[in-house]
């Protein structure tokens, strides 16, 4: 596909995406409208609907942070070791659950006996709420490294008292290992309450993505950050009823505008067949995607890109010297990581490009296991929680990782 054409195809999604996106849709809300909506599919059901309509047991926790954030987690209790499962970015809960309990990673865990928790950062669709009374520009003011610095540890904090435990193992995806390394680089006591950590995808160093308009965004992040300021636009791709609906229409198989469906997700993720996700679940995997992220985060990415650097937020030098006291922000210091890891990469995904894990596996002190997925085997981003081959490839191999850890 020319690139021209698809730059102006993706910067058109991108404007749908955040037209209508900087209200607030309240988890409340959402739960109002799906109660409306057809129970027999799953295309409009949340997370807690989509647990509850197969029958496994099902808490919600409200989990706030020292600044104010409420989080929504879900958890389907077991009496095995919990699990703490982390989503990538503009992702929500809802991804490890919207293949059904055949596939989707959550339903597996709860099934082999371990008590699985599902994590929803800030700015998603569950975790829209702030109880101190601050305006849009205050709540969205955050990038992934706040979601790694007050969210997840507020979470395992969460967990832990609640399961009276003394550790718990980490499964994030994507975005979900960034704010890993966030949080185990800035508050290393919180390697101590992670046994083990299994990071799918992971994303740190984006100096060798492969995403293709990854150098328009970086040439025009000054533009861009302008605009979003001038324009108040504080979150992008936020979880739209009527988008949804929309990619629930053309995400199907024997639609006849599959070809829209085709271009985002090859444009997005680089994905050549609709079909490696799992086919039958396509409906269901595109009104679910995407739940909402601030534009800091978003930006924050691009300089990461931008700087060849894992860096915290670049504020621009006078800011930064008020900030960090140094002129260009510091970069995490993930060597200080000491939770036994298991990293998954796939040769062929865009963003957890197999250079750029190989610049952080060279910092990393503790990875047990690297996994690597052949090029042959053609394993994009997002079939790593939404695939059609990912009970083989991801899910027994998790599970298996799981077990062993349980029957030490």
């Amino acid at each position: 596909m020319n690139i021209f054409y698809a730059k102006k195809l993706w910067l058109v999604l991108f404007f749908l995406n955040i037209s209508g996106g900087t209200c607030f849709f309240s988890y409340n809300n959402t739960r109002k409208a799906n109660k409306g909506s057809n129970q027999s599919s799953d295309v409009f059901l949340n997370s807690l609907q989509l647990l509850q309509k197969y029958n496994y047991p099902t808490e919600e926790h409200v989990i706030v942070t020292k600044d104010g954030y409420k989080l929504r987690s879900f958890r389907i209790p077991r009496n095995g070791p919990p699990v703490l499962l982390v989503h990538g970015i503009g992702d929500s809960s809802d991804c490890w659950l919207v293949l059904g309990p055949k596939h989707s990673l959550a339903f597996l865990l709860a099934d082999a006996g371990f008590d699985v928790w599902l994590f929803n950062a800030r700015g998603n669709r569950y975790s829209k709420e702030n109880p101190r009374r601050i305006n849009q520009k205050q709540y969205w003011d955050f990038s992934y490294e706040q979601i790694g610095i007050l969210d997840l540890p507020a979470t395992i904090d969460h967990i832990l008292n609640t399961t009276r435990r003394s550790k718990l193992t980490y499964i994030g995806f994507s975005q979900g290992t960034t704010v890993f390394f966030v949080m185990c680089s800035m508050l290393v006591e919180y390697n101590s309450l992670i046994d083990h950590a299994i990071l799918l995808a992971p994303v740190a160093w984006m100096k060798y993505t492969k995403f293709p308009l990854i150098d328009f965004f970086s040439r025009n992040l000054k533009n861009l950050t302008l605009y979003a300021k001038n324009n108040k636009v504080y979150e992008v791709f936020p979880f739209n009823h009527q988008l949804n609906k929309f990619h629930a229409t053309v995400c199907q198989v024997n639609s006849p505008f599959r070809l829209l469906c085709e271009l985002e997700y090859y444009i997005d993720f680089g994905l050549k067949k609709i079909t490696n996700l799992l086919a039958d679940r396509l409906p269901v995997i595109a009104s679910h995607i995407p739940a909402g992220s601030s534009t800091k985060t978003f930006f924050h990415f691009i300089q990461g890109y931008a700087n060849k650097r894992f860096q915290r937020y670049d504020y621009g030098i006078e800011k930064n010297k008020k900030r960090y006291t140094s002129l260009s922000p510091p970069e995490y210091s993930v060597s200080l990581i000491s939770v036994p890891m298991t990293l998954v990469v796939s040769e062929v995904d865009w963003f957890g490009d197999i250079d750029d894990v190989g610049i952080l596996k060279s910092k990393l002190k503790t990875v047990e296991k690297y996994i690597n997925i052949n090029e042959s085997v053609q394993f994009t981003h997002l079939e790593f929680v939404y695939g059609s081959r990912v009970n083989t490839v991801i899910n027994k191999p998790v599970i298996n990782i799981l077990e062993n850890l349980r029957n030490k």
